[in-house]
């Protein structure tokens, strides 16, 4: 059964996304906190972040970009969140994100394992 604190969470990074806001979101990241992304670019071997000041330069870096963020297909469980993010650029290109982020007890995110696909 989903917890109250990650039904919190997806609805903290919903808003984040929709807003292009990224301080609500670093705020559930644990310190310690790992991001592992795969993408078209790095197939071999996923790109790899520790600790919330990595990640944290990461996300601003994409939340200032001019694009749309949409967050659907969510699913919360007990000590897990997936969710996908549709992003579009002024032009059309559109980028799609799929996300499983690990949580602790308190709701903040210990892990999280994504994939991305751009268009071409």
């Amino acid at each position: 059964m989903a917890t109250t604190a990650n039904a919190a969470a997806i609805d903290i990074i919903n808003r984040s996304h929709a807003r292009r806001e990224p301080d609500p979101l670093l705020d559930l990241l644990a310190d310690d906190a790992e991001l592992v992304q795969y993408r078209m670019d790095s197939l071999g071997a996923p790109n790899r972040l520790r600790g919330r000041a990595a990640i944290e330069e990461m996300f601003r870096d994409v939340f200032s970009r001019d694009m749309t963020h949409e967050v659907r297909d969510v699913v919360v469980g007990e000590d897990r969140i997936a969710y996908m993010v549709h992003c579009r650029y002024p032009d059309g290109k559109r980028v799609l994100g799929s996300y499983v982020c690990e949580l602790d007890d308190a709701g903040r995110i210990t892990r999280i394992v994504g994939h991305e696909s751009w268009d071409e």
